[in-house]
C-alpha cells in the first residue's frame, strides 16, 4: 500500500469540508446567487482552506528544520591593536588578544632594549584598542602616552584636579568655560581663557589634550 503524503491528506480533508458544506446548504445553494453564496459562506470555507494548508506548512517547516539544524558559532576572541614605541627592539602596530596587557605589547615587539626603562611602565596595565605603548629609556623624561592624556574637552572636574596645580577652584573654572565659551581648540586656550598661570601651564601642557 503506498504511503499518503501531507499534500494527498490535505487535499482530502479539503474535499471532505466542502461536501459536507454544499451538503448542509443545499437547499440555499438552489436559491441564492453567487455574490450571496461568498457573502455568506465565505469564512466557512476559507477556514476549510487555511487550516490543513497551515498544518502541510508546519509539517514541512519541521522537516526541514530536522534535515538542515543550525550550528552554534563560537565567537573568536576579541581583537585590540596598539602602537608599542620607544626603547623596544621593534616598534610597531601590534594585534593583541582582548584581556592582554601592556607586558604582551612590549614582548610582541621583540622585548626592551637594553636601556629600557620599565620601571616608569605600567606593564600590568590592560591592553585597549589604540593605546600607545611608550618605553622610555634610562634617564629620558617620559611623555605621557596618548592615552594617558587628560582631555580637557572631556575631564570632569575630579579629574582635572589630578593636574598639578590645577585645584577644585580651577578645574571648576575650566569646565565652566567650556560649556559657556566652548569647548577648547588646543591646550594653550588655558592660557588665552585666563583659567591657569604661565607656570602651571607649562607643568601640564604635555599632559592635556584636546578631543572633539
Amino acid at each position: 500500500m503506498q504511503a499518503r503524503g501531507p499534500l494527498r491528506e490535505v487535499h482530502d480533508v479539503v474535499d471532505r469540508d466542502l461536501c459536507a458544506l454544499i451538503y448542509s446548504g443545499w437547499p440555499v445553494l438552489r436559491r441564492a446567487s453567487m455574490a450571496e453564496l461568498w457573502e455568506r459562506y465565505r469564512f466557512p470555507v476559507l477556514a476549510a482552506l487555511a487550516a490543513p494548508l497551515l498544518v502541510a506548512l508546519g509539517y514541512l517547516l519541521g522537516r526541514e528544520d530536522r534535515a538542515h539544524p543550525s550550528l552554534a558559532l563560537t565567537p573568536s576572541p576579541s581583537e585590540v591593536r596598539v602602537y608599542v614605541i620607544g626603547a623596544v627592539q621593534r616598534p610597531g602596530v601590534y594585534t593583541l588578544q582582548e584581556g592582554d596587557r601592556w607586558i604582551d605589547a612590549v614582548t610582541a615587539a621583540g622585548g626592551p632594549a637594553p636601556d629600557a626603562d620599565l620601571s616608569r611602565v605600567n606593564l600590568a596595565r590592560r591592553a585597549r584598542d589604540e593605546d600607545q605603548v611608550l618605553v622610555p629609556r634610562v634617564g629620558e623624561r617620559a611623555a605621557a602616552s596618548e592615552s594617558d592624556l587628560v582631555d580637557i574637552n572631556k575631564a570632569s572636574a575630579r579629574e582635572l584636579e589630578t593636574l598639578p596645580g590645577v585645584g577644585p577652584v580651577r578645574a571648576e573654572r575650566i569646565v565652566q568655560s567650556r560649556e559657556t565659551d566652548g569647548p577648547f581648540a588646543s591646550p594653550e586656550e588655558l592660557l588665552t581663557r585666563r583659567l591657569v598661570p604661565q607656570s602651571v601651564y607649562e607643568q601640564i601642557k604635555d599632559m592635556v589634550t584636546v578631543g572633539p
